[in-house]
């Protein structure tokens, strides 16, 4: 695939599907290269209360203080940790005892709690604690610190509650701030703050020479891609300079354990290669172990640690898919079995004992999509139970959720619109399936579909499409994701039935199909049940399709992937599917 983003690559039909791709956003000829080819421009923006953070840490290296920078366990709190950590190693002079600790998912709650609170305050003594995409909520924490000769810094981007702290000393979070709200900082995850508040930083110290600005964008990108953040201006401009800066060694090798997980067989990284094998890989620290390797992974110059670690994310990783291949079997036929008696259930609420709650959140993912339906997946930790959720069309899961912890139905609960933490007991459970039938589900305003069909498949070869799905991304909320078509494609096979290897359970099915220009396919479709009572020799079916290509022993494969199927019958059945959630 051509890597340098130009359009006149692109045969003439390539393009004219890109251009009408811009059209239907609004984009005239002349502004198209900016689209494709955002510019960021961090200087142009700065993060609320900058001002109080530049003073506040001139007073700390005045003072020789200890800091505390305190993250996240997943991928969008890794990486803003590892920013900053990074920025402080690299302006040395600011102070000589800065530390980081992150939450341990299997023993704590989300963010900073007034136990956690104590917790650090004991083991590190800090005279200045940093929340990283944590932080706005935790008023009695940052209240209790405070008490204790503590000062907090907020960098986040979660919507602040009642609850939302009044006591830090500076509140980097664009949601808090009414006059940020007017720009697009307000879309950023944490990763994306940290960036921007680093480069405030650099040049208000003058530092920027002695900054790796370049891996600092690479590891906000990732955060960027992993946090289901909207896809406008300056997230595309972080997502997409990412992408390409990750595809250079000059830039990757410096971030020494990003470049033990990046292949290095001198094919460009995508960003779906990014959202479902990098990603997943530092997500599954925190997902079945202690997050705090993935800082490490992040910050180490040393090959060896950076390679032990790598390796440490992809035997977890590895571990999490067999666990969240069982867990989305269970799940859909918990949701077939709710859905059979509540079809206008506002979100699926589903609870098993065979769980794990690290793996709720990818497999909520799923479940959502492929039944088009909000999810929330609870799993047992200790006396009670913890879990995850993911919106669809358009729900404000992060608002229903709080509700729910309004209404008493939840002991925790938050979140943004696209996805959601929370922990209930085995008391609060039933109430809340109860209120996943009826309670209305709020709406994102302007909510765009989750994907967009960009043409025929025969209009384009498979590496053409590559092309141009290249060239369109980053993709996400604001930039759906391109479907594929196959209208009226001939089934000439009996679906084959995918399985789990090690518990011989199904998860998919495939079948072959001819498209109408003659051009075969073989696509698999995860809703295995819907594929074998709609799929058969000689039926004609309208796929909607992702395409991906994976090279094997010299040889490349063109993927298919089935989002969407309806048949060419009268009554226009089908069933809705969706390869997203960290399965590869």
């Amino acid at each position: 695939m051509h890597s340098n983003n130009n359009i006149n690559n692109l045969s003439p039909a390539a393009r004219s599907i890109v251009a009408d791709y811009a059209k239907r956003r609004g984009i005239a000829p002349p502004q198209l290269d900016d689209f494709l080819n955002p510019k960021l421009a961090l200087d142009r923006c700065n993060l609320p209360d900058a001002e109080k953070v530049l003073a506040r840490l001139n007073r700390a290296a005045a003072n020789r203080e200890k800091l505390l920078l305190f993250g996240d366990y997943d991928c969008d709190g890794i990486s803003s940790t590892a920013i900053l950590l990074r920025f402080l190693g690299q302006r040395t002079s600011l102070t000589p005892a800065f530390a980081f600790a992150l939450p341990d998912r299997r023993f704590d709650h989300y963010g900073l709690d007034l136990e956690k609170a104590k917790s650090l305050f004991c083991k590190f003594r800090p005279s200045l604690l940093i929340c990283l995409d944590c932080g706005t909520n935790s008023a009695e924490a940052v209240t209790w610190l405070k008490a204790h000769g503590v000062d907090t810094i907020v960098v986040d981007h979660h919507p602040p509650s009642e609850e939302k702290s009044t006591d830090a000393v500076a509140m980097g979070n664009p949601k808090v701030h009414p006059a940020a709200q007017t720009s697009d900082l307000g879309d950023l995850c944490a990763a994306g703050l940290t960036l921007v508040l680093c480069n405030y930083l650099a040049r208000a110290w003058q530092c920027a020479e002695k900054w790796d600005s370049a891996a600092a964008t690479g590891l906000a990108g990732l955060g960027t891609l992993a946090d289901a953040v909207p896809m406008s201006a300056i997230n595309r401009s972080i997502a997409k300079s990412a992408i390409t800066l990750i595809n250079d060694r000059a830039v990757l090798n410096p971030i020494t354990g990003l470049a033990a997980l990046v292949p290095a067989n001198g094919r460009r990284i995508t960003q779906r290669q990014l959202q479902f094998e990098i990603i997943p890989a530092i997500n599954a620290l925190g997902r079945l172990n202690s997050a705090e390797p993935g800082v490490n992974l992040l910050t180490t110059a040393n090959r060896a640690e950076a390679a032990a670690i790598a390796t440490q994310c992809l035997e977890l990783n590895a571990a999490r898919k067999v666990k969240q291949q069982e867990m989305t079997v269970q799940a859909s036929a918990l949701a077939r079995e709710v859905l059979e008696h509540h079809p206008q259930a506002t979100v699926l609420v589903l609870a098993d004992r065979r769980w794990h709650h690290g793996v709720a959140g990818p497999t909520a993912s799923q479940i959502a999509e492929s039944f088009g339906r909000s999810t929330i997946l609870l799993a047992p930790n200790g006396t009670g139970w913890k879990g995850s959720g993911r919106s669809r069309n358009g729900d404000d899961l992060g608002q229903w959720i709080r509700t729910m912890k309004a209404l008493g139905l939840v002991e925790r609960g938050g979140g943004h619109a696209a996805a959601v933490g929370l922990a209930a007991t085995s008391a609060q459970i039933p109430a809340l399936q109860s209120a996943g039938l009826a309670v209305p589900m709020p709406q994102v305003d302007n909510a765009e579909p989750d994907s967009e069909i960009l043409g025929e498949i025969d209009r384009l070869s498979p590496e053409e499409w590559l092309d141009v799905i290249e060239l369109l991304e980053p993709f996400g909320r604001g930039n759906p994701y391109p479907i594929i078509a196959a209208s009226n494609a001939l089934c000439r096979s009996k679906p084959a039935t995918l399985t789990l290897r090690d518990s011989g359970k199904p998860w998919g099915a495939k079948a072959e199909f001819q498209t109408e220009a003659g051009q075969v396919i073989l696509p698999v479709w995860r809703d295995f049940e819907a594929a074998l009572s709609s799929w058969s020799p000689g039926k004609r079916c309208h796929l909607e399709l992702e395409v991906s290509k994976k090279a094997h022993n010299g040889r490349v494969y063109f993927n298919w992937a089935v989002s969407a199927c309806r048949t060419s019958s009268t009554d226009g059945s089908g069933c809705d599917s969706f390869e997203e959630a960290e399965l590869r």
